[in-house]
C-alpha cells in the first residue's frame, strides 16, 4: 500500500489472531494482495497443516516448509511488475518432527532425540530456502534485497551453552531476545561484513520502505518506532543509526493494560535495562558481561552508571507512553477570497480534555463546517482525496479526508472560527486518530464556481 507499484505476498504464518477472525485477515487487515500459509501460531502437524490461501480453506499434503517455498516460488513467478514477498517460516518451531530424508543430512527416527529433529528442522530450512533462490536465478536474486530475521531465540530446552534454558525464548534475557539479522542484495556495500550497531526488528519496515524509495509514504501522523538500517548496508563506516534497542511484553490490548504487568527491555550500546512492571529491574553492562550474570542494580550505581540507567528509564516512559499529537497533512492549498484558510489544534488531543479546532485566513462573516472523520482512504468507495476540481472547486481545493460528521460554525470579521472538540476520557481511544478540517462557504473564491473552500485538514493522534 506504499505506491511503490510492488505486488505483495504473504507466505506463511499469519499468527495475529485468533479462531473469532475470518480467514482473510492477512489480506483485509494486513494489506496483502496474496496469503498463502498458516494462520495458526504452531502447527498441529508439519505434514498435514491447517493452510488458507486467500481466506479459503486449501490442502496441504507435504512438509509444511516445502509447502512455503513452492507457495513463494509460485507466486513469485507469476510476477511480471516489482514485488514484495513477506515469508514467515513455521520452522523449526514445536512440533518436535523427522522432516523429509531429503532436505538433511541426519539419520532419524521417530524415537530420536528431539534436539536431533530440531537441528534437522533448522537444516531443512537452510535446504528449502536454497531451493528459493535457486528459483530465483542468479540476475534475479542479485537485484532482490533479502532481508532474514529471527522471531526470538531458542525454545527452552533448546538452548545451547552459555545461554541458559530458564533465559531463551519468552524471556526478556539476550537467549530469548537477541537474533540473527541478514541481508542479502544490491544494497550491501562489502558483503561479508558483520555490523554490530544497534537495530530491531520494527527496524524492517523503515528499511524495507528506503530500499523501495517509498519512505515518504507514511502518513506523517504516524509514529513510526522503526528506522532505516540502509545506511549501515550501504556504508561500511556508517555510524550507528538507533541509540536505543527495544523489546518488551505485555497482556491486555486496552489501555493501561501495557504499562500494569510484563516487562520492557531497552539497551544502548552498553547497558541493558529489564524493567518489570510490578517487580525487580535488572541491569547489566553487556560489553563486560554478556551473559547477564551481575544485576549491576545489586550495588550502588557508579555515576556513569547512574547516568545510563537514568537515560533507559527515560526511553522506557516515552515508549509506554502514547503522547497525544496533531499533524497537518495535505500537500496542496485552496485559495479563498481573504487567502489561503487554515486549519489548526489549539492544544494536544488528550484524553478527558477539549481542543479547539481553529480557523484562520477565512472570508469574514461567512458560514463555515466543521469536518471530522476517522478515514483518510477513502468514503463509501471514492477514493481520497477527491479533487473538487470535478465540481466546479478551484485548483487545490479538495476533500482530504472521509467526512463522518460536519459542525456549523460562522467566521468572524477577521475570517476566524473555533470549535470545541471535546475528548472523551476513554482508554480504548489511545492512538486512534480523527481527522479534522474546515470547508469554507465562499462564493467570492477566485476561480471556484463551487463556491467551497477547503482547509488543509489535521490529523489528531489522540493521547495521554
Amino acid at each position: 500500500r506504499a505506491g511503490t507499484g510492488h505486488a505483495t505476498a504473504c507466505i506463511g504464518k499469519w499468527h495475529l489472531h485468533d479462531a473469532t477472525h475470518t480467514l482473510d485477515r492477512a489480506c483485509v487487515f494486513g494489506g496483502f494482495g496474496h496469503h498463502a500459509g498458516f494462520l495458526v501460531g504452531q502447527l498441529p502437524d508439519y505434514f498435514n497443516g491447517p493452510r488458507v490461501v486467500d481466506g479459503v480453506s486449501a490442502a496441504c499434503g507435504v512438509y509444511a516448509t516445502t509447502q512455503l517455498v513452492d507457495d513463494a516460488i509460485a507466486w513469485i513467478g507469476q510476477q511480471a511488475q516489482p514485488w514484495f514477498c513477506y515469508l514467515a517460516f513455521t520452522a523449526p518451531h514445536l512440533p518436535f518432527h523427522v522432516p523429509p530424508a531429503t532436505l538433511h543430512s541426519r539419520v532419524l527416527t521417530a524415537a530420536s532425540s528431539n534436539r536431533e529433529k530440531y537441528l534437522a528442522a533448522i537444516e531443512s530450512l537452510d535446504r528449502e530456502i536454497g531451493r528459493l533462490f535457486a528459483a530465483l536465478g542468479p540476475a534475479r536474486l542479485a537485484a532482490t534485497h533479502v532481508l532474514f530475521l529471527g522471531d526470538n531465540g531458542s525454545i527452552q530446552n533448546m538452548a545451547v551453552a552459555p545461554f541458559l534454558g530458564a533465559r531463551a525464548k519468552g524471556t526478556p534475557y539476550e537467549g530469548g531476545v537477541n537474533v540473527p539479522l541478514l541481508y542479502k542484495g544490491p544494497a550491501a556495500a562489502q558483503p561479508g561484513r558483520q555490523v554490530g550497531a544497534l537495530a530491531c526488528a520494527v527496524d524492517v519496515f523503515a528499511t524495507v520502505l528506503d530500499l523501495l524509495g517509498a519512505a515518504g509514504s507514511v502518513p506523517p501522523w504516524l509514529a513510526v518506532d522503526g528506522v532505516s538500517l540502509a545506511p549501515l548496508l550501504t556504508n561500511p563506516n556508517a555510524g550507528p543509526v538507533r541509540p536505543f534497542a527495544w523489546s518488551e511484553e505485555f497482556t491486555g490490548a486496552v489501555w493501561p493494560a501495557p504499562n500494569a504487568n510484563g516487562h520492557a527491555i531497552v539497551r544502548d550500546a552498553q547497558h541493558k535495562l529489564i524493567h518489570r512492571y510490578g517487580g525487580a529491574h535488572e541491569l547489566y553492562d553487556l560489553i563486560a558481561d554478556p551473559w547477564e550474570s551481575t544485576n549491576l542494580l545489586a550495588a550502588p550505581l557508579t555515576p556513569v552508571r547512574q547516568q545510563a540507567y537514568n537515560a533507559l528509564l527515560a526511553e522506557v516512559s516515552r515508549m509506554r507512553t502514547p503522547y497525544a499529537r496533531w499533524q497537518t497533512f495535505g500537500g496542496s492549498q485552496c485559495l479563498g477570497s481573504a487567502g489561503v484558510p487554515t486549519t489548526a489544534c489549539s492544544a494536544p488531543p488528550r484524553l478527558g480534555t477539549t481542543v479547539q479546532a481553529q480557523l484562520a485566513g477565512a472570508a469574514p462573516g461567512v458560514f463555515a463546517l466543521v469536518g471530522v472523520g476517522f478515514d483518510h482512504v477513502q468514503q463509501s468507495g471514492v477514493p481520497l482525496p477527491l479533487d473538487l476540481a470535478s465540481f466546479g472547486g478551484g485548483q487545490g481545493c479538495k476533500q482530504w479526508f472521509a467526512v463522518d460528521a460536519t459542525f456549523a460554525t460562522v467566521t468572524t470579521a477577521a475570517g476566524a472560527s473555533t470549535w470545541a472538540l471535546a475528548i472523551p476520557n476513554a482508554p480504548a481511544l489511545v492512538e486512534t486518530t480523527p481527522f479534522l478540517g474546515h470547508f469554507v462557504l465562499d462564493p467570492q473564491a477566485p476561480g471556484n464556481a463551487l463556491g467551497i473552500v477547503t482547509t488543509r485538514p489535521v490529523a489528531a493522534v489522540l493521547g495521554l
